[in-house]
C-alpha cells in the first residue's frame, strides 16, 4: 500500500521536483499550489503526511495547520512543515501549532526530504 502525500507549495518547480521523487518512491501524491487549496482538498483526500510550505498565497501554511488541528477528524493527522525561515522563533511557533516535525528546504535536496518524510511515516505509522 502506497502513502499518501498532500504536497502544498507554491513555487511550481519545487512542487514538480518534490511530487516526481515521492511519486518515484511509490507514493501518491496530491498538489495543492496555496493554503486554500491544501484546505480544500482535506475535505476528500485523507493523507497520511501534510507536507506544508508556510509562505503561501492566499492561505499561509501556519493558518493551514491550525484548521486542521482545530477539526476533530484532522487533528491527528501528520503534518511536516516546509520553509527556509530556519530561526528558533519559527520553529517553536511551529511546534506550538502542533506541527509533527519541520523541514528547511535550503538546507535538503527533494531527494532528502522524501527520506526525512520516510523516517517521520516509519515512527508514526507503524
Amino acid at each position: 500500500m502506497a502513502y499518501k502525500i498532500l504536497l502544498a507549495e507554491d513555487d511550481i518547480q519545487l512542487s514538480d521536483m518534490y511530487k516526481h521523487k515521492f511519486e518515484l518512491e511509490g507514493f501518491e501524491v496530491r498538489s495543492a499550489g496555496d493554503g486554500q487549496i491544501a484546505i480544500d482538498q482535506l475535505e476528500t483526500f485523507a493523507p497520511d503526511l501534510v507536507l506544508l510550505d508556510i509562505m503561501m498565497p492566499r492561505v499561509n501554511g501556519l493558518e493551514v495547520l491550525k484548521n486542521i488541528r482545530q477539526n476533530p477528524k484532522k487533528k491527528d493527522m501528520l503534518v511536516v512543515m516546509l520553509t527556509n525561515l530556519g530561526n528558533e522563533t519559527t520553529s517553536e511557533e511551529i511546534y506550538k501549532l502542533g506541527a509533527t516535525d519541520y523541514i528547511v528546504k535550503a538546507d535538503m535536496t527533494p531527494l532528502e526530504v522524501v527520506n526525512k518524510v520516510k523516517e517521520i511515516l516509519k515512527i508514526y505509522k507503524k
